[in-house]
């Protein structure tokens, strides 16, 4: 029974040890909405990672391989991404300084990045960060429904073509 009641025990720590590494990883601002909207980025992101840098790139006016690069050596996640890139633009920095910073400071998260270069919570310009992912969220949301749709219609027109070759 001491011994069911040990490996129980040990079972629930890790389970608690895990969970809480995973709430670590996840990008965090201090604002709920916006951390939901960077965690869809996060989802959305992963079935076209080149499209989202394209859609950054084009929203931001950042080239692309800079976004790529700041990613890739800040280990960022797409929402991270998001955040570093917004943040670069409305500082005038370099994504990859922005990265770089954020990484320094990671357990502080990026509501305190932001304030900490000059954006503060509730001001026009965080609700214009808040604005951008829920802008960045849709368009994903928009590409992936159209992506379904063009799927449908090619194999629609396979199957007609595959009839009219029977007939």
């Amino acid at each position: 029974m001491k011994q069911i009641l040990t490996v129980a025990t040990f079972l629930l720590f890790l389970g608690l040890h895990f969970q809480s590494v995973a709430f670590a990883l996840q990008t965090s601002t201090g604002d709920w909405n916006l951390d939901s909207l960077l965690g869809k980025i996060n989802e959305r992101a992963k079935s076209d990672p080149d499209g989202f840098t394209k859609q950054l790139s084009q929203n931001y006016g950042i080239p692309e391989e800079e976004i790529r690069q700041a990613k890739e050596r800040g280990g960022l996640s797409d929402g991270d991404t998001y955040m570093a890139t917004a943040l670069a633009r409305k500082t005038n920095r370099r994504v990859e300084d922005v990265a770089a910073e954020y990484k320094q400071n990671q357990g502080k998260g990026w509501g305190v990045m932001a304030m900490n270069m000059g954006i503060k919570p509730g001001s026009p310009e965080f609700k214009e960060l808040k604005a951008g992912a829920r802008g960045s969220v849709d368009h994903m949301k928009a590409m992936a429904k159209g992506k379904k749709n063009q799927q449908k219609q090619e194999v629609g027109k396979e199957r007609e073509h595959g009839r009219k070759v029977k007939n």
